[in-house]
């Protein structure tokens, strides 16, 4: 399988497991390496500053949520002086990297599922 179609795949297994019509999601390159708890928020802030070529140093991290199973690290950063990204990056249960869920401003610094 060529890597387009395996990061769209990752891409609608994310976004088919929150729910969520607005928002999208970015896959990772790492996607099955395993991360330690204590690690998560380091990882998490350098994938975020790789991915959108931001400094690490303007991202701010919120602890680890857990919610069904998967670990959630909520962030956000500032894109120019008055306007803020959030972003949150998921964690499997395995401790598996799963990928950065870009959120948009009108939605709410939450996960959503489709219950």
């Amino acid at each position: 399988m060529n890597k387009a179609v395996t990061f769209a795949l990752i891409g609608l297994g994310i976004a088919g497991i929150t729910g969520c019509a607005d928002t999208e999601s970015i896959p990772s390159d790492n996607y099955y390496k395993t991360i330690s708890e204590k690690r998560m928020p380091y990882y998490c802030k350098q994938e975020v500053a790789r991915k959108l070529g931001i400094y690490s140093g303007d991202i701010y991290l919120y602890p680890i949520e857990y919610s069904r199973g998967a670990k959630i690290i909520y962030g956000k950063y500032s894109e120019d002086s008055t306007h803020l990204k959030e972003f949150a990056c998921v964690f499997n249960a395995d401790n598996t990297y799963a990928g950065i869920k870009m959120q948009h401003s009108n939605v709410k610094n939450k996960l959503c599922y489709s219950d």
